[in-house]
């Protein structure tokens, strides 16, 4: 078994899409993220880093996108002490690392014994897909694209996003959000002239959309927008032909009930290791 590491995302989607087109949804954060980079909507001070695990054929990936932390897509357990020395090597330091509890929790630890950094379980995802859509009974107001005018508000929900969920990667500047109205990918439930919640989704890869981010600042919850516009906004990207998906916080029961009130079923859970 050996890892091969690159941070041309070019060469590392050439080398593992047959891999993950087998199950593209669970690597749906890999396939984004290479589309992003790849049409240069990556706003990063850093490479990232993508990992393959090789026997006669690819068995595993994981990778280090720009400026977070390791997700660790399908790979097989004992290419975890690999992963860890080649990551090692390459990105000295990182803050967290993701994926399903059989993979991430033998990385942390192996992590923290390399690196001398202590590590603590946080916030796991659910990984849903939907299902047949039930539209809830629509809030007032309604969804539109956003525009460049919500740029300021965009940004400012966002920080507070992460805020809230304690994950600085959530926040985006300027220039990222702009880039995502342009491409059509950014959504507001605007409620008499004004924006009250926030969905956003991912570029379409493999015949899969992901949803995300999704926020209602504080003063506009309990109305059902988010509810709303997530349905809105799931109804139009499968009347392109599209299957849909989302993560939702495993410990955030509103999010998980709502989305599981639309239509959206569980499909896997993800560990989120922090290191200290």
């Amino acid at each position: 078994m050996r890892v091969e590491m690159t941070s041309d995302p070019v060469e590392f989607q050439r080398r593992v899409a047959g891999f993950i087109g087998r199950d593209p949804l669970r690597h749906t954060v890999m396939s984004t993220v290479l589309a992003n980079e790849i049409a240069g909507l990556t706003i990063a001070r850093e490479p990232s880093c993508f990992a393959s695990v090789h026997t006669d054929d690819v068995v595993g990936v994981a990778m280090r996108s720009a400026g977070r932390g390791v997700w660790l897509g399908q790979l097989p357990t004992d290419a975890v002490p690999l992963l860890v020395t080649r990551f090692a090597e390459l990105v000295p330091q990182i803050d967290d690392v993701h994926g399903t509890e059989p993979v991430a929790a033998p990385f942390a630890a192996a992590w923290s014994a390399l690196r001398g950094r202590a590590y603590h379980a946080d916030h796991g995802a659910r990984l849903y897909r939907l299902g047949p859509l039930r539209p809830p009974l629509a809030p007032p107001g309604k969804a539109r694209p956003a525009t460049a005018a919500d740029i300021d508000v965009s940004g400012r929900w966002l920080a507070e996003m992460a805020r809230e969920l304690g994950d600085k990667h959530l926040a985006m500047n300027d220039k990222g959000i702009r880039a995502r109205i342009e491409a059509g990918r950014w959504w507001l439930w605007e409620d008499d002239g004004k924006p009250v919640s926030l969905t956003a989704h991912q570029v379409p890869v493999n015949g899969w959309v992901r949803i995300g981010p999704v926020f209602t600042p504080r003063a506009a919850r309990g109305h059902g927008y988010a509810s709303a516009l997530v349905a809105e906004v799931s109804r139009r990207l499968r009347e392109t032909g599209a299957d849909v998906c989302l993560y939702a916080d495993i410990d955030n029961p509103t999010s998980n009930k709502i989305y599981r009130a639309i239509g959206f079923e569980a499909v896997i859970d993800e560990a989120h290791y922090t290191f200290e």
